[in-house]
């Protein structure tokens, strides 16, 4: 086959066709055989099996109020062990015995979807040992579901369902209406309708109209089992039939009712097969197949919504300033944006932080938004890189704006050339700490300080062969010996001259500049707090990309300065601190005041 045809078939790069021609992993980009290509896919997918794979079952701490929870699900999961249940058996116990404490009769669907239940009577009493304190605060159901499933489906999927705390933030955000039509596109095991529930019971409406007003739909059809029972159960006039919670693909079913409001916690980094991208791609085009699956939920939810009609969705905090999700940031700035919270990792299962966002489907144009309880001009990420949904305290403002005024060039110019560290493919093979006669030294992040590198403390050593390399930037750039290289990933930026022409590591990225440039001076800048100020109120990420140096604002500050500055830099050995006295002489030149002085030293 063609490269051409590689390419279209298995929907990958020529850059990955190169670099698996130079790891032998191919014989030859002329003439491909297609079984190599699908041995390459399938072996690394083998390696990636190892997580997603995993059987181990791991209880969702933070997803119930009532701890007592946790441990009696330890038991039952110790019961199936020890009697070797399935997953469906311990569901139809669990059911069974809530349902018995409810004085609800068993619906015939959950015979239909987990079978009948065990003969294992030995199990049967073990479990009715276990004293179940069923609260609606407390999803048991839910929560126990997620337990019985392994990592790697709750890792494929994206499943892990919402903690109680979460959801009842989002379901106080929302104002339900008495005729509101609510729906939650994603709903688990129906923790958001549950709340949903309960608020609308409290404002003293009418049971049969609130169940007929709450929808649910999810893929997974135990948990749609799971939810109808959770709401089966929360009142003696709820009848199991006139549930509206479904077995339904939200993404790719169509959805013909329109809905007033549309809460829940979509799916995160979903992992599509091929197939389910070409159909999302045919069905709403290659921009909406792109997308995170969060974001995917959000086009198609207010595809749905009425017109003034609210969404409340738990979402990572990754929305509000990684690039990939410029698009949808600038689709939600054409509604009103009511609300943003950060609340942290709530999920102790995922090391991800989160947000609450509450958008109404109305394009009014001068929208005050209440981000992290202070109300701002919803407009102003307008004018942030990407539409960044990042908004700085207004002392870090001020400074941000002296040195937006204060005359400044950017490091985006023709002239300036920019290249990533080698990416060997393999550093054990690649990498030794023998010195040799055919190899040379190479600088890694970690071996990176502020202003300067300490050669001494370099260990590794490559022999440079291109071909053999997964990934190289041209030569000259890497012998460039006016330029600056900088760690790739740390939440401190860390810049240091490179004057020899070593080559780096991956985690050592490079900048390099014409012979006449201050390589020195930049140092001083890019090194400084006004710069980490600058970094983290725009960006906030530990990744340091090419596109957020080149926004990076260099004062241009006299000549007599600028030499001070770089004899500073000169002198200052590799450090991880500030230099005080290179500090002094930017706060001075920028004129900040001795408040905005303290707020840079107190945060960095």
């Amino acid at each position: 086959m063609t490269v051409k045809e590689i390419l279209n078939k298995y929907n990958i790069s020529e850059a990955t066709i190169r670099n698996w021609k130079k790891l032998n992993y191919i014989d030859s980009i002329n003439n491909i055989d297609p079984k190599a290509i699908d041995e390459i896919i399938n072996n690394k997918a083998n390696q990636r099996r190892n997580k997603r794979n995993s059987t181990d079952n791991i209880i969702p701490r933070s997803y119930v109020e009532d701890k007592k929870i946790i441990d009696i699900i330890q038991t039952i999961l110790n019961l199936k062990d020890e009697y070797n249940i399935s997953n469906n058996e311990i569901l139809f116990e669990a059911i069974h015995y809530i349902l018995l404490k409810n004085k609800k009769k068993m619906p015939t669907e959950v015979i239909q979807k987990l079978g009948n239940r065990s003969t294992n009577k030995m199990f049967i009493e073990e479990f009715n040992k276990i004293d179940i304190n069923y609260k609606p605060n407390n999803d048991f159901l839910g929560c126990l579901y997620m337990s019985l499933l392994s990592i790697g489906k709750k890792d494929t999927h994206g499943i892990f369902y919402t903690p109680f705390k979460v959801v009842d933030k989002i379901v106080k955000s929302i104002n339900f209406k008495k005729d509101s039509k609510i729906i939650d596109p994603g709903c688990g095991s129906g923790n958001f309708l549950i709340q949903a529930f309960k608020k609308m019971k409290s404002a003293n409406k009418d049971i049969t109209s609130i169940v007929k007003c709450l929808y649910g739909y999810d893929i997974d059809e135990i948990a749609v089992l799971l939810a109808k029972i959770n709401i089966y159960i929360l009142d003696d006039e709820i009848k199991y039939d006139e549930i509206n919670v479904y077995v339904k693909d939200f993404l790719n079913d169509e959805i013909k009712e329109k809905f007033d409001i549309v809460i829940g916690n979509p799916p995160w980094g979903k992992k599509y097969t091929n197939s389910e991208k070409k159909k999302l791609d045919k069905k709403y085009g290659t921009l909406f197949a792109k997308q995170d699956s969060f974001s995917q939920f959000i086009l198609k939810s207010f595809s749905i919504m009425n017109d003034n009609g609210a969404l409340g969705f738990v979402l990572p905090s990754s929305i509000l300033n990684i690039a990939v999700h410029k698009d949808i940031r600038s689709f939600l700035l054409e509604h009103d944006i009511k609300y943003i919270k950060k609340i942290g990792r709530e999920f102790e299962e995922i090391v991800t932080d989160v947000i609450i966002i509450k958008v109404v489907k109305s394009q009014s144009m001068n929208n005050k938004c209440i981000y992290d309880n202070e109300l701002i001009d919803q407009n102003l990420f307008k004018s942030n890189p990407n539409f960044n949904f990042l908004v700085s305290p207004p002392i870090a403002s001020s400074i941000l704006s002296k040195m937006e005024k204060h005359p400044h060039s950017k490091l985006n110019k023709e002239s300036i050339q920019y290249a990533l560290g080698i990416v060997t493919g393999n550093n054990e093979k690649y990498i030794t700490n023998i010195k040799s006669k055919n190899n040379e030294p190479i600088i890694s992040g970690k071996e990176i300080s502020k202003y300067n590198i300490d050669y001494t403390k370099i260990k590794n050593y490559i022999t440079f062969d291109k071909d053999n390399l997964q990934q190289v930037a041209p030569e000259k750039l890497y012998r460039c010996k006016n330029k600056i290289a900088y760690k790739f990933i740390g939440k401190k930026l860390s810049f240091a001259v490179e004057n020899k022409g070593w080559l780096t590591l991956n985690s050592a990225n490079i900048i390099c500049f014409e012979d006449d440039v201050n390589t020195n001076y930049l140092c001083a800048i890019l090194n400084s707090r006004i710069t980490q100020l600058f970094f983290e109120e725009k960006y906030d990420t530990h990744k340091v990309l090419k596109n957020h140096i080149q926004s990076f604002i260099i004062p241009e500050f006299s000549n007599e300065v600028k030499s001070t500055l770089s004899k500073l830099v000169q002198a200052t050995k590799p450090t991880s601190s500030y230099n005080e006295k290179i500090e002094e002489i930017i706060y001075d030149n920028l004129k900040l005041s001795e408040e905005e002085i303290s707020y840079l030293k107190g945060r960095f």
